[in-house]
């Protein structure tokens, strides 16, 4: 079972770029600090801050361009193979790319740290931390985030429940409404059955918040227990998402934080258009590919969702903010 913790009220999806030898110091790091006595320590580190963002945006905006002058420097130069300036002009953005790489990779390495730290513990484990007073919420106290993941066959070899360690199968016999069926007993929420990614499903701790992102799949989410708010925005949003780009761990999310947005860092996010609802148990919310949504617990709360397959719709919109 997995939980995620965050030591304030934000959770922020990321992939972790680290090498093995610093993915291993680090947790190093938390042992010692639990061995002598800090109970605390954990390796997840919070949202970020929105300056650093900008920062990092930059550097990788720097490397998507100077990426993409080498790459018309050499179309170029295969061309005109007899032309020697255009062979050292392939040579000029080769080595500013690597001085690209390298600056985004020391920046990288000097302010980013996990948002989050995934750990593996029970439902009654999460629940001692999740259900607790108002006194003991608020946006700079801990909070955990609970997971359940029904695997299914999303992949080659991933049908025995191999893609996660404990996974809880169990669940498509459950949710019988997002089981992979063809045909006539398809179900009215699987659009493409055979696409199926597992079925997930979130505990979430009152005061919970999932960044703004978007996924390129669509998606059915069904909130079985507890109250959630979503806040939701269409496709053409995106250039007012000021989104984390393609190379960041967190690629995909907006680096304005919502609850807090700064706006002289990303004031065409005051042009945003949004809509939003607030879930109660039993309703069914279908969120088409490419869409964003911003999420909050307003109560201990618990949701299911499945995946079935994308499409390209909207990736105009997307593409054209780096995606």
């Amino acid at each position: 079972r997995r939980t995620e913790y965050s030591p304030n009220n934000h959770f922020m999806y990321w992939v972790d770029k680290r090498s093995r030898s610093e993915r291993q110091r680090a947790a190093r790091q938390v042992r010692e600090a639990k061995k002598h006595g800090n109970d605390d320590a954990h390796g997840g580190f919070g949202r970020g801050d929105q300056e650093e963002f900008v920062s990092a945006m930059h550097l990788l905006d720097n490397v998507h361009e100077t990426r993409h002058e080498l790459d018309k420097a050499r179309e170029y130069a295969e061309k005109h193979q007899d032309d020697d300036e255009a062979q050292e002009q392939v040579k000029k953005w080769d080595k500013k790319l690597k001085a690209a790489k390298k600056a985004k990779q020391d920046e990288e390495e000097k302010n980013w740290k996990p948002p989050t730290e995934n750990l593996r513990m029970t439902y009654l484990e999460w629940l001692e931390h999740a259900n607790v007073t108002d006194d003991k919420l608020g946006p700079d106290n801990p909070h955990w985030y609970f997971r359940l993941i029904g695997c299914g066959d999303m992949g080659e070899h991933t049908a025995d429940g191999s893609c996660d360690k404990g996974s809880s199968e169990w669940l498509f016999d459950e949710l019988t409404f997002f089981q992979p069926r063809l045909g006539e007993r398809r179900p009215f929420y699987m659009i493409e059955p055979l696409q199926q990614k597992g079925i997930h499903c979130r505990f979430g701790m009152k005061g919970v918040i999932a960044e703004n992102h978007f996924d390129l799949s669509r998606n059915a989410i069904a909130l079985l227990g507890g109250q959630r708010r979503y806040i939701l925005a269409h496709p053409n949003q995106c250039n007012n998402m000021n989104l984390l780009p393609r190379g960041h761990p967190s690629a995909r999310h907006s680096a304005v934080d919502w609850a807090n947005p700064d706006l002289d860092n990303f004031p065409t996010f005051s042009k945003a258009h949004v809509n939003e609802i607030v879930m109660q148990p039993g309703d069914v919310l279908y969120l088409p590919t490419n869409w964003f949504h911003y999420i909050i617990s307003l109560e201990l709360n618990f949701q299911c969702n499945t995946r079935s397959g994308g499409e390209r719709l909207y990736r105009k919109e997307v593409n054209d903010c780096g995606f």
